[in-house]
């Protein structure tokens, strides 16, 4: 940043999957391979920007470590961070009320893990991709009304398809929401699901879906720090 200037930032989106193990700590796993995107995002008034020499050789040093590391332009990593929001919005509760992996969001897996279990749940896995199809749906509302600009390549079918994706990618991971309720912890859904009422709310936009979901998860979050709580007492 120049003397006087306003500050520059490098801002980056992570799709790689990865897993924390109860009772390790300061160690994650890396499960899946995604990929990793920087940009430099400048003054919000200026359209380029040029960033440092340290920036540059910083990036570059991340390119190279294996990582499906690139450096794209500020509206092409805008985009892809919504896109990862949608992801979060969706897989992370549902797979967090359910209390099963990513993969289970996938329709086709869904429907398989439910045969191997007997059967039966054909209208489970309807209501399911029915969650899936209307929180993409309200999300996309939400983002064509609050950044205009991206609102086309931001459809609710292009949100369905890359949620989808992600979930089958990351198939086999528990998400961290799922973790953290599963440890009596407090979760991101505040800033997930909460944060997409706040912006639909900001922009005349309902959003029952992302409401529901943000409810359920806290009443479960609560439940499982209370259930902990009576643990750690019985233990005493």
């Amino acid at each position: 940043m120049k003397e006087g200037g306003e500050p520059s930032f490098v801002i980056g989106t992570n799709s790689h999957g990865c897993l924390r193990i109860p009772g390790e700590k300061f160690a994650t796993h890396h499960t899946a391979i995604g990929e990793l995107k920087f940009a430099v995002r400048g003054p919000l008034h200026q359209r380029t920007i040029q960033a440092p020499k340290s920036t540059d050789e910083m990036l570059n040093a991340v390119q190279n470590l294996g990582l499906n590391a690139s450096v794209v332009g500020w509206t092409e990593l805008h985009k892809q961070l919504l896109l990862k929001l949608a992801a979060n919005a969706v897989i992370n509760p549902v797979t967090a009320l359910a209390g099963c992996r990513n993969g289970y969001v996938v329709p086709q897996q869904q429907q398989q893990q439910q045969q191997q279990q007997g059967g039966g749940g054909s209208e489970h896995h309807v209501s399911t991709a029915s969650m899936v199809s209307s929180a993409c749906a309200e999300i996309a509302a939400v983002y064509a009304r609050a950044y205009p600009q991206l609102g086309k390549e931001l459809s609710a079918q292009t949100l369905q398809r890359h949620v989808v994706a992600v979930a089958r990618a990351t198939g086999a991971n528990r998400s961290s929401m799922l973790q953290d309720v599963s440890a009596g912890e407090a979760t991101e859904v505040d800033w997930i699901n909460g944060y997409l009422m706040r912006l639909g709310e900001q922009h005349g936009i309902a959003t029952p879906v992302n409401t529901l979901l943000h409810t359920v998860v806290k009443l479960k979050e609560e439940a499982a720090a209370i259930a902990a709580d009576e643990e750690i007492l019985a233990q005493e």
